[in-house]
């Protein structure tokens, strides 16, 4: 059975929970934390990515340019990075095999070697594979049968000639790690069995081989190997150790493009998530971030899968029970160059939302070497250029900055017009997309892309349903080993023009279903992608990392008993959660469906010394704003002012918020399903984007939500907001275009649910 997304997040907290202390033991003990991490054991990592496959080796029919895989190596680099710089991993205990090097007997070979006969006792051991996945039948086992395997550099499909198949099995992974005793064992596989037929789904490559070939199994290098018997979901849950997936069986592994560089949505979130986890944060923080960074990224929810055979023992996930001598961090300094006084970095923590943006002026500061520490070193680093995820940036620093040195965020930049980017779905036809790209363009806060080129916030088309994609499911279903015929779907329900998510799933509300042409479409579509814009700034302003304001916003049960099932927090919260207004308190991190009657309410906490202005929002089905209105204590009849509602707005140090805040207006859990709620703090009054919300359209309902009527006017007027506070917060650098919005760490903070 396939976890859902919630069960996986369950189950992966369980397994992260054994790490030997309380949350309570850690919060403000740098000698806790230091005791818990300092285990001495080797960790080994065997790092295989592969972005160069002959057409021969995947599809009998060669493919057009620009199908093949850009992020499987990228992937590497990540896991590489992260392992050296977060974990201290010496670089001679990781070996990475890349493209041509990634042979099928060269990965069995350096699994034996440099894994399996080196580990001992205690040791952890990382197999991380990102390329193509695919499903194979070996002829002589039951018809309907497909076993799972990494399609290597040199694997090759069948041919009459050669009826051989030459991928990596699956299985032979499996039968060479149980020879280790006593090992922790982390498999991560960023690729996927599920036969897509395309190279792209929506904005994103597809890292799954489009047939499922037949043919007979050759014995690899080892004689001792035995042939492959068992199906993905019995080498799933058998797996020695942990098994990480980068998604459900019945759905393909996705890579995308970011700001010049591609990589595995699963390997980046995964990577991104433990760059910025603190030891002493709660488990389920650091699981439901990964899982909300993927959402964001294809708009969808389809989480990767925790298996294996410790999935379910309360045993701590490897990769996280490691060393981690170094603070969570935004990214690392790699070289130094004293004469010019400029610096290389590595960004593999910042949020990838902002990396269009840092060649503006992101402003970093060094953070301390020993957890800990409260002093943090003087100067800044400004970044001026950027290639993927380094950075060459300019170095303004009175003590000497070390290699190694670790660094966070504390100004990002923006051009005062920031624009939604829009993918062509390549089913248009030629004319259609001449057409599309001219009413587009004709809006100056919309640019566009064809698909896979780079990143997008959403894509234009034509919907089709059919009853396989209504029901969701995109390949085999499990436990019946049965491929599915790309060319039998049933007759497909023609859609009009409408919007999607980065994955290609229809955003609700915006198709149309009779014809009508492309710019008549896109004239329909003006108010629904001027909400996309709104939602993009709203989480350009998340930076729960980076703050330095102590905030924390938690869903939490009334009745009928009160559970808090949902944290996010500023990591400055957790610096000073022993306090107790900061107590963490118990986070039932369960199934939602068993909370799907109670009554809930949203918690907003000011851990801080200083009071906090403050906005709720929330998203309903990507595009439907509202805003949440605080109760103001005036005679009847007296109309509230927009003034009046910033000052109510005020949370007072040490205090809490509810949302709402009498129980005769909590809502259900149900409704929240499709919900994302943001709360923005700032030490400053949000004045302009109040105004901006009370137009002559707005109904304010007290202690309700509200409908914003101009969602793009408000966020605007909310950047607004935010860079007078970062103003007051500190002089205006007189090197800032007037065109540029610079918004500082320490004036405000922006979390979500």
């Amino acid at each position: 059975m396939t976890l859902g997304r919630r069960e996986f997040l369950q189950r992966l907290s369980a397994a992260l929970a054994a790490l030997g202390m309380t949350e309570t033991t850690l919060i403000g003990s740098s000698n806790a934390y230091q005791q818990a991490f300092a285990a001495s054991a080797r960790c080994l990592a065997l790092l295989v990515g592969i972005n160069n496959y002959s057409p021969e080796t995947w599809q009998e029919v060669p493919t057009s340019k620009g199908t093949f895989l850009q992020g499987a190596v990228t992937d590497v680099e990540l896991q590489r990075e992260l392992l050296v710089n977060r974990f201290g991993v010496p670089s001679r205990n990781i070996v990475t095999l890349v493209n041509a090097e990634a042979t099928v007997n060269t990965i069995l070979e350096t699994i034996q070697g440099h894994l399996i006969a080196q580990a001992e006792p205690g040791d952890t051991v990382i197999f991380h594979f990102s390329g193509l996945g695919s499903r194979v039948h070996l002829r002589g086992h039951p018809d309907g049968e497909y076993l799972p395997t990494l399609v290597a550099a040199d694997s090759a499909l069948p041919a009459n000639e050669v009826p051989v198949i030459q991928d990596l099995f699956e299985e032979s992974i499996v039968q060479l790690l149980k020879g280790l005793k006593g090992v922790k064992i982390l498999t991560v596989i960023d690729a996927s069995a599920a036969t897509q037929a395309e190279g792209f789904k929506g904005n994103f490559r597809v890292r799954s081989r489009p047939t499922s070939p037949s043919g007979i199994w050759q014995t690899p290098f080892d004689p001792q190997l035995q042939e492959p018997r068992k199906s993905l979901k019995q080498l799933s849950k058998n797996w020695p150790g942990f098994l990480l997936r980068a998604n459900a069986v019945d759905f393909p592994a996705l890579e995308g493009n970011w700001d010049s560089f591609s990589a595995g949505l699963f390997t980046y979130a995964l990577t991104q998530q433990i760059w910025t986890t603190l030891p002493a944060q709660r488990q389920q923080w650091f699981i439901y971030r990964i899982d909300r960074k993927m959402s964001a990224w294809t708009g969808t929810d389809k989480a990767p899968q925790l298996l294996g055979q410790r999935s379910s023992q309360q045993t701590g996930l490897p990769l996280l029970t490691g060393r981690l001598p170094k603070p969570a961090a935004d990214g690392v300094v790699k070289t130094i160059d004293t004469v010019n006084k400029t610096a290389t970095l590595w960004l593999g923590g910042l949020s990838s939302e902002l990396l269009p943006y840092c060649e503006l002026g992101l402003r970093l500061q060094p953070l301390p070497t020993l957890p800990g520490l409260a002093a943090i070193p003087k100067g800044t680093l400004t970044v001026k250029t950027m290639n993927g995820l380094r950075a060459k940036a300019e170095v303004v620093q009175e003590d000497p900055l070390a290699v190694g040195t670790p660094l966070v965020e504390i100004e990002r930049r923006f051009p005062k017009e920031i624009t939604l980017t829009v993918a062509l779905d390549p089913d248009l036809e030629r004319i259609e997309r001449v057409d599309a790209t001219s009413a587009l363009s004709s809006m100056s806060y919309i640019s566009t892309t064809a698909p896979g080129e780079r990143q997008a916030d959403c894509l234009f088309g034509k919907g089709m349903l059919s009853s396989r994609s209504l029901q969701g499911a995109g390949g085999q279903t499990e436990g019946t080993g049965t491929q599915p015929d790309v060319n039998s779907d049933p007759p497909a329900v023609q859609l009009g023009y409408g919007l999607f998510t980065p994955d290609r799933s229809p955003i609700t509300g915006t198709a149309a279903e009779d014809e009508e042409a492309v710019r008549t479409a896109i004239s329909r579509l003006t108010a629904p992608l001027r909400s996309l814009l709104a939602v993009k700034m709203l989480r350009l302003t998340t930076n729960s990392i980076s703050s330095q304001l102590p905030v924390r916003l938690s869903l939490e049960t009334l009745k009928p008993s009160r559970k808090m099932i949902l944290v996010e927090e500023t990591l400055r919260s957790r610096q000073i959660a022993s306090t107790s207004s900061g107590s963490p308190g118990q986070v039932a991190f369960d199934n939602l469906t068993n909370f799907s009657g109670d009554k809930c309410q949203v918690r907003l906490l000011n851990s801080g010394q200083v009071p906090l202005y403050y906005l709720l929002v929330s998203i309903v089905e990507k595009n439907r704003l509202s805003i949440y209105c605080p109760l103001v204590n005036l005679p009847e009849g007296v109309e509230q002012t927009s003034s009046e509602i910033a000052e109510a707005s005020l949370l007072y140090p040490g205090k809490s918020r509810r949302f709402p805040q009498t129980e005769e207006t909590t809502f259900s859990l149900q409704p929240l399903q499709s919900t994302e709620i943001f709360a923005i703090a700032c030490t400053q009054p949000l004045s302009e984007t109040w105004k901006a919300i009370r137009t002559p359209e707005f109904r304010q309902l007290s202690d309700r939500w509200s409908t914003i009527s101009e969602p793009l006017a408000m966020t605007k007027a909310l950047f607004r907001d935010l860079n007078s506070a970062s103003t007051q917060s500190g002089n205006r650098d007189s090197s800032i275009p007037e065109t540029i919005t610079a918004l500082k760490s320490a004036a405000w903070s922006t979390l979500s649910l």
